[in-house]
């Protein structure tokens, strides 16, 4: 089974009516000797990246996958750090200069599948599905922001939205959302 790592929680502040402060939770999965990195934060955090590796035995060379879940800044910012690595985002991988396109999910593992879940920016969006010991992780980046119940604020298409919140609610037993801490599914009967 795979198993995941949250490397640094987001947050999320509104500073005045017109800006807010933000930085994306960054997830380290391992499995059947794959790692894989899902986001990245904001430009100048690599320093803190590249610690949080250290911790866990790795520098950002070992590193074989990022996966993009949306491309807002906050989430993108340290891409250069994963020189080696293939880059996956809602619908293609990105390796040695080349784009490789899929329809609705890729798996990289037999425990780790990457599907599209649009709505929050694009229609690229995606969410990482991770099948571990402790039951079904899935890394939402910004389709959920810090529970089950709360609406991100920056929506591209709210219906599509909702459909890929419910999909992944269906199937997951703990989400990991772009700015908050892994929270335990509520499942309605």
């Amino acid at each position: 089974m795979a198993s995941v790592k949250i490397l640094r929680p987001g947050y999320f502040k509104m500073v005045n009516e017109e800006g807010c402060e933000a930085t994306c939770t960054i997830s380290l999965i391992t499995d059947a000797g794959k790692k894989i990195i899902v986001d990245t934060g904001n430009v100048g955090e690599g320093k803190e990246i590249k610690k949080a590796l250290k911790k866990n035995g790795l520098s950002p060379s070992d590193i074989d996958y990022v996966i993009i879940t949306h491309y807002h800044p906050d989430h993108i910012g340290n891409n250069s750090l994963f020189e080696n690595a293939t880059f996956v985002d809602g619908v293609e991988t990105f390796v040695e200069n080349k784009f490789h396109f899929f329809e609705e999910k890729y798996t990289i593992t037999k425990n780790v599948t990457v599907i599209r879940t649009p709505g929050h920016y694009s229609n690229d969006d995606c969410s990482v599905i991770v099948k571990t010991d402790k039951g079904t992780i899935a890394i939402a980046g910004d389709l959920f922001w810090s529970d089950e119940k709360n609406l991100p604020p920056f929506i591209f298409k709210k219906k599509l939205l909702m459909k890929s919140r419910a999909k992944i609610v269906k199937m997951a037993d703990f989400i990991i959302p772009g700015h908050g801490d892994m929270f335990k599914v509520s499942k309605k009967k």
